[in-house]
């Protein structure tokens, strides 16, 4: 499969499945490679969107649920669509932009977010979760391979305020977006 090279959307971050290594693309339209044991990553979970997501040649589909119980009440648009995350995250390891958006369906990605989630517990009104990566292991899932990211939360005193994240006006919302339409289609991958 041939996906696009020109980039669009937010820029994001890719958790490879094969090696553990973190992708993110540069200005100039390379992409970088980064080893993401020891960094420290702010994510704004509060403000993670559920949604419907599907990578084709065209890039990737992303639908949002309409509310963050709406599974049922959005209806999947297509057979190829997979219930996915979306949130925005910050370091200081990455090259410019130090904001990126996370969004995928994989296994990786919905529960090293979802552990984070649990494990940091309530979030205070304004504050991103602060956590250091401390390990990446690739496992077997049926014939191929995904991520497991270990991780710990940092102290609370510790997680910046969201108005650190210094978002490009063309960066996500804060708030879910009607699904009429066919949804939002960035380059992903």
């Amino acid at each position: 499969m041939h996906f696009p090279t020109k980039p669009s959307g937010a820029p994001y971050l890719r958790i490879e499945g094969n090696t553990g290594q973190f992708t993110l693309p540069m200005s100039d339209g390379t992409k970088r490679s980064l080893d993401p044991t020891g960094i420290i990553l702010d994510l704004d979970i509060a403000n993670a969107v559920q949604g419907w997501l599907c990578v084709d040649e065209q890039g990737a589909n992303w639908v949002p649920l309409t509310t963050r119980d709406g599974w049922a009440k959005t209806p999947a648009p297509s057979p190829d669509h997979a219930p996915g995350v979306s949130l925005d995250l910050m370091s200081d390891a990455f090259p410019e932009p130090k904001v990126r958006r996370l969004r995928a369906s994989s296994r990786a990605v919905t529960t090293f977010i979802a552990g984070v989630a649990n494990t940091a517990g309530d979030i205070p009104a304004g504050k991103a979760v602060r956590v250091r990566i401390t390990g990446v292991q690739l496992v077997k899932i049926g014939r191929g391979t995904s991520v497991d990211l270990s991780f710990e939360v940092m102290p609370r005193d510790e997680w910046p305020d969201l108005a650190s994240f210094d978002r490009d006006p063309g960066g996500p919302s804060t708030t879910p977006s009607s699904a009429s339409g066919d949804g939002e289609r960035d380059e992903l991958f």
